[in-house]
């Protein structure tokens, strides 16, 4: 494990810096003068980065953390009803509309992506344990041929 361990690390060049967007969702509602609204539109949009990290189409690494705030906030003011600024404010962040698109429908999936895995699991024990773990990955692999 150490091996593996310095080889991830030797090949990002020991950068391992992460940045998160949720302090920027937090600035840009404060620059968007969205939070005097109510705390509801925070939540929902922290919610909305929250549920992203476990998004199968693994957002935090193929987008911009200024994206996915941008992203989450959008979604967030359509849900609550909050409303923004008329003209195309997520350019002042930096993000364009085909980008924006893309992220809200990719966190508005993950309601269904939660069903679904909801339904695969319904009826067996999740593995908890190594051992568990091994035994469900070899009988999908077997499953699916290969």
């Amino acid at each position: 494990m150490t091996k593996v361990e310095s080889v991830i690390l030797r090949v990002l060049g020991f950068q391992i810096h992460v940045s998160l967007p949720h302090t920027l969702c937090i600035n840009y509602l404060q620059a968007l003068d969205a939070m005097e609204s109510g705390s509801t539109i925070t939540r929902r949009a922290i919610a909305h980065l929250n549920t992203a990290l476990l998004s199968p189409q693994f957002l935090y690494l193929t987008h911009q953390p200024y994206a996915l705030a941008t992203a989450a906030i959008y979604l967030a003011a359509r849900e609550v009803g909050v409303k923004l600024p008329e003209n195309e404010w997520w350019e002042v962040f930096d993000v364009d509309r085909e980008e924006l698109g893309f992220l809200v429908v990719a966190m508005m999936s993950m309601q269904g992506f939660v069903e679904e895995e909801k339904a695969k699991w319904s009826n067996s024990r999740l593995p908890l344990t190594l051992d568990e773990l091994n035994k469900e990955l070899e009988q999908r692999s077997v499953t699916n041929g290969g």
